[in-house]
């Protein structure tokens, strides 16, 4: 995994390109034009640029993973990952845990988080995977509409541990 650059975004379009059903579950339809740029820049009112940190995730040279961290959101001491994605054509080949163990061990060891939070548009079937990450709902939910998709917004949450030292 590594820090996204500008030099990055065309192979940010491509693994949006190959998230048809994510698209579906969360905008309604096709990609939305500017993802890879939006992935790269947008964040919380309240969090600065250093705060933002998105990687592409690559194997053997090709574009499989995304992976967006907003640090300090919505406390200090947590982590909120905003997109966790892997190409749809290699889902089920444990890249999106491998992806996941990566995250964590960064938000652990270079944010120094000890809280990781995300939410979840509940039209989409993902929560699954994250409970099997560790993760477990809130009970904190926040209405979600946009284009045709009219759904919730379910936050989840998972407490981490230090590092041995």
């Amino acid at each position: 995994m590594s820090r996204v650059t500008t030099q990055d975004l065309v192979d940010v379009e491509g693994v949006f390109d190959d998230l048809q059903k994510y698209s579906t579950y969360v905008d309604g339809g096709c990609r939305r034009e500017g993802a890879a740029f939006e992935f790269a820049t947008a964040r919380p009112p309240s969090a600065s640029i250093e705060d933002k940190h998105s990687f592409v995730a690559h194997q053997d040279g090709y574009p499989v993973g995304l992976l967006d961290i907003i640090d300090g959101y919505p406390l200090l001491g947590t982590a909120f990952i905003g997109l966790l994605a892997v190409r749809e054509n290699l889902h089920g080949a444990g890249l999106g845990r491998d992806l996941y163990t990566q995250a964590e061990t960064f938000i652990r060891d270079d944010l120094e988080a000890r809280v990781i939070r995300l939410s979840v548009v509940e039209a989409n079937p993902v929560g699954g995977f994250w409970k099997r990450m560790g993760f477990v709902p809130t009970g904190e939910w926040k209405p979600y509409e946009v284009q045709t998709v009219a759904s919730r917004l379910i936050l989840m949450e998972k407490l981490i541990c230090s590092p041995a030292k």
